[in-house]
């Protein structure tokens, strides 16, 4: 029989890539940090301690330094899914993190499925990767390399359902009702003596009225204010903007209140970072010479991004603090499997924009308001003038969210009769993005259909709105708020295809990429699939779409 290494190069030689050179890696790892846009980075790098985790990545291999997503549903369900299967939304099919199902006339959730939960776990029921349209890497090691292993672990269950995939060995994430780390049966039919392990031990419990405060030096929170009227209080009855914080949510005793303010403080982190070491010892991941994958999401992140914005006392400590978590991270994963046998890749699952208030500080348009009832209106009165009046009882619109409306095909038919119902959709969708792109706030709106049928040439905006769309999940007006304006009071957010939203960190470590370097060459955050299917000798997820830049793994 070929041992497995003759058979990976066997694999290569076939698909036309090389392996790395020298020994193939032991455990590869993707990490993503979710909301970490690279502009968040950039200005929090020079505070960055040089033991600290990124500092560890950046002198031991390479900064991508124009890495970005290529579709515009800059949110955490897509671009997991890209990170996972190194494909855009519109191959995927993972289109926003909940979507208007015209099938079933309901919005459905990006990590939902019918699924039984353990009996020990009934919290975790109903989700897995089923609304995945392809395979992950982890689903193709599986097939490729007998014996491998696949663990995903997040805070947030579609982050790591949707990295690891449908083939993992253990998919877990945190539910803040219960504080238990979870699974279920679309991955395991009894419960692992390892996760049951970890909740026994109630460590979360353990951080019970922990006080949050700055962890860094003045200087690394030089230029930012801790207390700004629009960030969201702490959630600890102290109605408090400010540091330092206890973490008890209000209550006495470890409870759902106390789990939700966890998760929107760097302990969120920090607990996924303890079960991301749980199952690397439990599963013995990258002890011998068949590769392993562990894909890991830090989640507490984003949380703490849209309560206190991006730009916050509250947000650079957090990136502070998991710069921290990192490192033991990467730490504990050298300890158990050695140096130089193990790759890292790690990026973000999108970006975020700054709040408004502050933007327009710094001399920017920025601002916010109820973009998406202005624009529901102004489609309305348009489409009522053009066609006549819905019937009583019935709007036109069967769904609206963030940036989609999705027009109501009972209201189409009892207003267009007889005539032709696939032009009557048509002329309905451009009279409503017309409307809709006349309102404040708004900088483009686009009939679903056109945007499918002309070209986008040379059209960066179009571009990223075709690359978010998939038939049979995308409504039929798309709309483009301006840049730097929200909709609503959130004190930042995310979603939009403007630049700060699609451009985030991306930085590897492992065999075969040279230490210290920096890479012009664009990517996407998919990139972390190719690199690994390379290294490995495996073939790339079917839809990724990444070459591999000259200068890794011995490419020229």
């Amino acid at each position: 029989m070929k041992s497995r290494s003759a058979i990976a190069v066997v694999v290569a030689l076939l698909l036309g890539t090389a392996p790395a050179q020298g020994e193939p890696p032991r455990l590869v790892v993707l990490c993503s940090v979710d909301q970490l846009a690279r502009w968040v980075f950039d200005q929090g790098l020079p505070h960055l301690p040089a033991d600290g985790g990124f500092r560890r990545l950046l002198a031991g291999g390479a900064h991508f330094v124009d890495c970005a997503y290529q579709h515009a549903c800059t949110e955490t369900g897509p671009g997991h899914a890209t990170i996972g299967t190194g494909a855009p939304a519109a191959g995927h099919g993972i289109v926003r993190n909940s979507w208007w199902s015209a099938a079933d006339r309901a919005v459905v959730y990006c990590a939902e499925q019918p699924m039984p939960p353990l009996p020990e776990l009934p919290e975790a029921k109903d989700r897995g990767p089923g609304r995945l349209l392809l395979p992950t890497l982890g689903d193709g090691l599986k097939a490729h390399v007998r014996g491998s292993k696949v663990v995903g672990v997040a805070w947030k269950d579609r982050a790591a359902i949707l990295m690891a995939g449908r083939s993992a060995d253990a998919v877990v994430w945190f539910e803040a009702q219960t504080g238990n780390l979870v699974t279920n049966t679309a991955w395991t039919q009894e419960l692992p003596e390892w996760i049951a392990a970890f909740n026994r031990e109630r460590r979360i419990d353990g951080f019970h009225g922990w006080i949050w405060d700055r962890c860094g030096p003045a200087s690394a929170y030089a230029g930012l204010v801790d207390d700004r009227p629009y960030e969201v209080p702490h959630q600890n009855g102290s109605n408090g903007r400010t540091l330092p914080q206890p973490i008890h949510g209000g209550a006495s005793a470890p409870g759902p209140a106390f789990y939700a303010q966890a998760y929107a403080s760097p302990l969120g982190n920090t607990m996924v970072r303890l079960a991301a070491e749980a199952a690397l010892d439990a599963l013995e991941l990258g002890l011998d010479a068949t590769p392993d994958l562990l894909c890991v999401s830090f989640s507490a992140t984003d949380v703490i991004g849209h309560q206190f914005g991006p730009d916050s006392v509250e947000a650079r400590d957090a990136l502070l603090r998991l710069d921290r978590d990192l490192a033991l991270l990467l730490e504990g994963i050298e300890r158990r499997v050695g140096a130089g046998r193990y790759a890292v890749f790690l990026t973000a699952d999108h970006g975020v924009g700054p709040t408004p208030e502050w933007a327009r500080e710094q001399g920017v348009d920025a601002g916010r308001g109820a973009l998406r009832k202005d624009a529901r209106a102004a489609a309305e009165k348009a489409l009522s003038r053009a066609f006549g009046a819905p019937p009583s009882g019935k709007r036109w619109f069967a769904h609206v969210d963030g940036d989609t409306f999705c027009l109501d095909p009972e209201v189409l038919e009892a207003v267009g009769g007889a005539g032709d119902a696939a032009t009557l959709r048509r002329l309905a969708a451009r009279t409503a993005a017309a409307a809709a792109a006349a309102t404040a706030g708004v900088q483009a709106a686009y009939a679903t259909e056109d945007l499918l049928l002309q070209s986008a040439a040379h059209d960066p905006l179009r571009t990223a709105l075709l690359h978010a769309l998939c038939p049979g999940r995308t409504g039929d007006v798309v709309l483009v708020g301006k840049p730097y304006w929200l909709d609503g009071r959130t004190p930042a957010s995310h979603g939009t295809p403007h630049p700060y939203d699609r451009e985030v960190v991306a930085l590897a470590m492992g065999p075969g990429v040279p230490p210290g370097s920096r890479f012009a060459a664009p990517i996407t955050p998919g990139f972390g699939v190719v690199l690994f299917a390379a290294m490995l000798g495996v073939p790339r997820p079917p839809g990724a779409v990444d070459p591999l830049p000259a200068g890794l793994l011995g490419t020229r």
